[in-house]
């Protein structure tokens, strides 16, 4: 006999109560709560508003994410820099390599010249970290 609809969509609400403890890691959560994978993403599939509520915890750990990795930049850390770079600063050449598609559909891999940011002065560092987040701003708005 299947569960009624109420001790559903308590099962639904411990699970997402669950997945945001365990900083959006299904597994994690399912088993917390008794509940299988397989069931979270039957209703991940088919309820709209538990998608936007398990999209809404995703994006809060993207954006906790987001936030060590900007105080590791505003601490110099060249990686961190360096990995910001080449996700957000694609579209000033920040990449090491690009594919090139042409209008047959043929892919063409173009090797572009490393940039080392290691090797720039710390008030060069700055200088580009303020106009990574100017650029970040802009993209927002």
């Amino acid at each position: 006999m299947p569960k009624a609809e109420e001790d559903i969509q308590k099962d639904k609400e411990k699970l997402l109560n669950s997945l945001k403890e365990c900083s959006g890691i299904v597994t994690f959560a399912c088993e917390k709560v008794g509940l299988s994978r397989q069931t979270f993403y039957r209703w991940y599939r088919d309820d709209a508003e538990f998608k936007e509520r398990a999209d809404a915890i995703n994006e809060l750990q993207i954006d906790i994410a987001e936030a060590s990795l900007l105080k590791k930049i505003q601490k110099g850390d060249t990686t961190a820099i360096i990995f910001y770079l080449k996700t957000k600063g694609k579209s000033r050449g920040y990449t090491e390599r690009k594919e090139i598609v042409a209008p047959d559909g043929v892919g063409v891999q173009v090797t572009s010249k490393d940039f080392d940011v290691s090797k720039l002065s710390d008030e060069e560092r700055k200088l580009l970290l303020s106009i990574a987040e100017k650029q970040d701003k802009s993209a927002k708005e």
